[in-house]
């Protein structure tokens, strides 16, 4: 009988893995976002690194990776001042957006002109700019202000990432020369809490992005802001940033936002019944839920009938879950009109820090 070489084998292996990476990028898991009233809800992750300052994979790889990963808009926001493959690739930092931007408008991709200020400390991205060598040896101020004149949106990157965030002078003073839009509260799987209180007394719009550097997994969970915009553009999609219709999404479960876009987003997605019939005399009955959407809602019942129980559930995404209830003495015999109050365990609302509320109404019928 004949037989293969074991070295052989691994030879075959090693060469068989570029073609198992490639049929990776080639698969596109599709993550469906509904419309949300009259919003389209678009994915975008506007936070993102390549070789051009300390990343590790070229441009066109974030483009790949975002198509694999149902993005609707990027932005590759390399660092202005921190540059250490600077030997390697070249030094203008608009040869990024310049690589990326023919492949992402091939595959139906919005991508943003980006770059990452960073002064110290103190990080911000600006968006939709024009030159993004413009802001090499200027300080924070100055380079935040050459932002505006370029007519940017501008956000405070991962604000506690070397310590408690606070409301620093130079962040004071940007801000009151409207120099910046908004905070990034969810930074990868990390939420900075402390700014949370920032974003509704300031009236700044809330982000969530992956800040990624090294290539990612198909597997893995990618944060992404969840961006309700009227239309499928670049100038749509910086309207809605500017006007903060934003949800940061860890990409499994965690939403963050104020409480008029999760509300519009969770009504949008979960589909409730009008009706619920019910079985005397069975211990549990249910209130089905659809999910039409690639979100998780935990749910948790806050109010409810004396004469009602309500399990916890999980609607997943894209399925149907029935939340169980169960009807103790006192349950009409007739049929009646329910309100269920259910609690959105997954989600922050950014204006309290509590979860969201949902009211389902429905009529209960034997």
């Amino acid at each position: 009988m004949l037989r293969t070489p074991i070295r052989c084998l691994a030879c075959a292996a090693l060469f068989a893995l570029p073609l198992l990476r490639a049929q990776q990028e080639m698969v596109r898991r599709h993550r469906p976002m509904p419309r949300a009233g009259q919003y389209l809800v678009l994915k975008a992750d506007l936070h993102m690194h390549t070789v051009f300052s300390d990343g590790q994979v070229w441009p066109a790889t974030r483009v790949m990776e975002a198509w694999r990963e149902d993005l609707d808009a990027i932005a590759i926001t390399d660092h202005d001042d921190y540059r250490p493959n600077e030997k390697d690739v070249s030094m203008d930092l608009s040869r990024p957006y310049e690589i990326a931007r023919p492949i992402a408008e091939g595959l139906g991709i919005l991508i943003v002109p980006g770059v990452e200020i960073t002064k110290g400390d103190l990080h911000f991205n600006a968006l939709f700019i024009q030159d993004p060598n413009a802001f090499r040896g200027k300080d924070l101020l100055a380079a935040l202000a050459e932002a505006k004149r370029q007519g940017a949106f501008s956000f405070w990157n991962h604000p506690g990432w070397k310590g408690r965030a606070q409301w620093w002078p130079a962040i004071a003073t940007a801000y009151s020369d409207k120099l910046f839009q908004g905070i990034e509260l969810l930074n990868g799987p990390t939420y900075y809490e402390e700014a949370r209180e920032w974003i509704g007394r300031y009236g700044l719009t809330v982000m969530g992005n992956s800040d990624i550097h090294n290539a990612s997994l198909p597997e893995e969970a990618r944060t992404v802001n969840l961006v309700l915009a009227k239309e499928r553009s670049l100038e749509a999609l910086r309207e809605a940033l500017h006007a903060g219709r934003t949800i940061a999404w860890d990409g499994a479960r965690r939403l963050i936002g104020r409480r008029e876009w999760l509300e519009a987003v969770a009504r949008a997605y979960l589909a409730a019944p009008r009706e619920v019939r019910f079985t005397p005399g069975f211990w549990y009955n249910g209130l089905p839920l659809r999910n039409s959407s690639a979100l998780a809602f935990e749910l948790k019942a806050v109010d409810a009938p004396a004469w009602m129980e309500v399990l916890p559930a999980v609607v997943p995404p894209r399925s149907t879950t029935v939340v169980l209830i169960r009807l103790n003495r006192g349950a009409p015999k007739a049929p009646a009109r329910v309100t269920l109050r259910l609690e959105v365990s997954n989600t922050t609302v950014t204006e309290s820090g509590a979860p969201l509320v949902l009211p389902f109404e429905f009529e209960l019928r034997p």
